[in-house]
């Protein structure tokens, strides 16, 4: 794909949460690493250099968590990421006992692996629902704690609305009743300035294409002391928590993205707050009616998503609109659940939206290679289909 091609597809391209495209100095972090074949946990000379890689993206990452290098498990993404979290711990208890404390919100990711527990393993759940901002209580969380309680589970930021929740807060009270305490940091890491040395969260996952790196890598922060048993066995790597040979090539991307999300936070967040607030000031002038879903506290929700409802028509059909005419891309709920028969968004519904603001709902995340340009023509193309979707809704009751 040439360059003007590859500007113009980056340029329509508003659906950063589900995956971001990666970096040039990622690009180039991968193509060195293509020559390094050699197997790291052989012994020999040729397999130095790919040990070596390892290392590094171990330091690259651990610099970016303010975690200790000793204390990461490297796995295929965010989802096996969450399930070794959560099989790890809940898999080691007897059927037909044990107490979970979780969000409504989370993830699927999350969400399937708790909803098997309960139905096969007969696993109780004490459910928090969010309030309307989209943020779930930590004193919600507190009042639900019980003896027999095994994991707390929460998201750092949901991925609907960009709602960040009080994950620390959480962490701490998880810590004081020395339950196990599983955060979901997909969507936070390069996003927010995370500390887990100031965390006290025992486990919590990410995946590097969500911060520009390269998809199929990822992996789980495990607090020096945990222990519970891997998902994968076999040959001992990751210190026996995840057997399989490295990813190499992903983890070169994943270190250069690692580095990169440290170094360019403040000037990224900079910029995706201004633009943030162009999107919302350009389309509440276009579109009196729209409403923002969650909260619209800058300090509460991450600067690259918006998740807003347009009256009076379907979002599916806005898209679809924006995609054909337009070729843009936004979203209508997580990417994870559109391979799923169609159903409304679990978030928006746990904050008490009614269906037809549901139904009308559209997320938009920006990211690092978003500029002013794209978000003007994002405005002026949601404008232009919308009033088209409306009239055509008109012309329908007019004809019936």
């Amino acid at each position: 794909m040439n360059s003007a091609i590859l500007e113009k597809e980056i340029n329509t391209y508003f659906d950063y949460n589900a995956t971001t495209p990666m970096s040039e100095t990622v690009k180039l972090a991968i193509i060195d690493s293509l020559s390094l074949f050699a197997n790291p946990s052989s012994q020999y000379q040729k397999s130095l250099p790919v040990r070596n890689l390892l290392v590094s993206a171990r330091q690259a990452m651990a610099s970016l968590l303010n975690c200790d290098e000793a204390e990461l498990v490297f796995t295929s993404g965010g989802s096996e990421a969450n399930n070794l979290a959560i099989k790890g711990v809940l898999g080691n208890i007897p059927p037909g006992t044990g107490h979970v404390v979780i969000s409504s919100i989370e993830h699927p990711s999350v969400l399937e692996v708790i909803r098997y527990f309960e139905s096969e393993k007969g696993l109780a759940i004490s459910w928090i629902k969010p309030d309307s901002s989209g943020a779930i209580s930590a004193s919600d969380v507190q009042q639900s704690l019980r003896a027999d309680t095994k994991m707390v589970i929460l998201m750092a930021v949901n991925n609907e609305t960009g709602t960040i929740q009080p994950f620390y807060e959480v962490a701490e009270l998880a810590q004081q009743h020395n339950i196990h305490c599983h955060i979901d940091g997909v969507q936070a890491v390069g996003k927010l300035q995370l500390n887990c040395h100031e965390l006290q969260a025992h486990s919590l996952s990410f995946a590097a294409h969500k911060f520009y790196g390269p998809k199929g890598i990822g992996g789980l922060y495990i607090r020096k002391g945990c222990s519970f048993s891997p998902l994968i066995h076999g040959g001992g790597q990751e210190s026996g928590w995840r057997a399989g040979t490295e990813n190499t090539l992903g983890l070169a991307g994943l270190a250069a993205a690692a580095r990169e999300a440290k170094e360019k936070f403040l000037q990224w967040q900079q910029q995706l707050l201004y633009l943030r607030g162009q999107l919302i000031a350009g389309l509440q002038r276009e579109i009196p009616g729209i409403l923002i879903n969650g909260t619209q506290k800058s300090d509460q929700v991450v600067a690259n998503t918006i998740n807003v409802s347009l009256p009076g028509i379907r979002a599916e059909a806005l898209a679809a609109l924006l995609d054909v005419h337009h070729q843009i891309a936004v979203s209508i709920g997580s990417a994870c659940s559109n391979n799923k028969a169609s159903r409304r968004s679990h978030v928006l519904q746990a904050m008490g939206l009614n269906n037809e603001r549901i139904d009308s709902a559209v997320r938009i995340s920006i990211g690092q290679f978003t500029n002013e340009h794209a978000i003007n023509h994002l405005i002026k193309a949601i404008s232009t289909e919308y009033q088209a979707l409306l009239a055509l809704s008109m012309d329908m009751e007019v004809t019936v």
